[in-house]
């Protein structure tokens, strides 16, 4: 199945993993892929229906891809040798997947010189990997003083993507914990050039920055990926709570059509309530394997 529009074109596709606990063995496989309460996952998006970019990768997501049947439905996605990978940050959450992919084709990793670093040395899976399938490193280069670069990925020519310098949270096992060295964490804006929408991918409002927010006034299609959502303020009380209605009013300011958020907030109205309450500012809560056309 490709990316078509109505005229024949390709538009961007995006396609939420989140473990698929309930996958369906694409061979004989006798462990139950394991369910995933505190890892939110990883997005998939293409151009062509054909070629994949992750957007960091969990061990469960990579065991997903490899166990899936149902990634079928979209070619080339549980293919190695036509999928890249981006990563926002060395969370431990974010990069391990790696490990897992590591007898398909060599990895195609898009990070910063800060997360390199952080891979290469202080938690070396990029050294590891190199005994297996290797790893071919393509800077973006969010380093410095510079905040933001725009980079192209191979295989992706209708995609422009964006990278952003965020404000963290850094990962507990940081070379440097104490403080924050740009490029360490991105958000990340990914346009169409075919057709002009926007996606943008952030860890979360509190850790944007204004060049963040700025980007993401322009997104079509806003994902907040945040696994620290016990942060969000705790929309139990009936009355409006002050702090709730501040993360909701820059929620309400974006003009995207699509809003989603990749993990369930920890409050203690219960689901139902912060179902309800999400959907009335357009927030919707990421399912396994939903997709975004764009």
């Amino acid at each position: 199945m490709h990316c078509e529009d109505h005229e024949g074109g390709f538009f961007m596709k995006l396609v939420v993993l989140k473990g698929g606990d309930d996958a369906v063995p694409l061979v004989q496989c006798a462990r139950r892929v394991a369910d995933s309460t505190r890892v939110p996952g990883a997005v998939a998006l293409s151009g062509d229906g054909l070629h994949w970019v992750l957007v960091n990768v969990s061990p469960s997501v990579a065991t997903q891809l490899s166990t899936d049947a149902r990634l079928l439905r979209h070619p080339g996605l549980p293919d190695a040798a036509v999928r890249a990978v981006v990563l926002t940050d060395a969370q431990v959450d974010h990069v391990t997947g790696l490990l897992s992919l590591r007898d398909g084709a060599p990895i195609h990793l898009y990070a910063t010189p800060a997360v390199f670093e952080e891979l290469t040395h202080t938690l070396p899976v990029l050294p590891l990997l190199e005994h297996y399938c290797g790893v071919q490193w393509h800077v973006i280069p969010v380093a410095g003083e510079s905040r933001e670069a725009v980079f192209h990925i191979e295989g992706q020519p209708t995609l422009e993507f964006t990278a952003v310098a965020t404000d963290g949270p850094l990962p507990h096992h940081a070379a440097q914990p104490a403080s924050s060295e740009v490029g360490e964490t991105i958000a990340l804006a990914v346009r169409d050039l075919v057709t002009g929408q926007r996606f943008f991918c952030a860890r979360s409002l509190a850790a944007a920055g204004f060049e963040a927010v700025a980007w993401m006034q322009q997104a079509d299609c806003l994902l907040l990926a945040d696994d620290r959502v016990d942060d969000w303020p705790d929309a139990a009380a009936e009355a409006p709570v002050p702090a709730v209605s501040g993360v909701f009013a820059q929620l309400d300011r974006v003009r995207a059509r699509r809003k989603v958020l990749m993990a369930m907030p920890a409050w203690d109205a219960g689901r139902d309530r912060v179902q309800r309450e999400l959907a009335q500012h357009g927030v919707e809560l990421a399912a396994d394997r939903m997709e975004i056309d764009l």
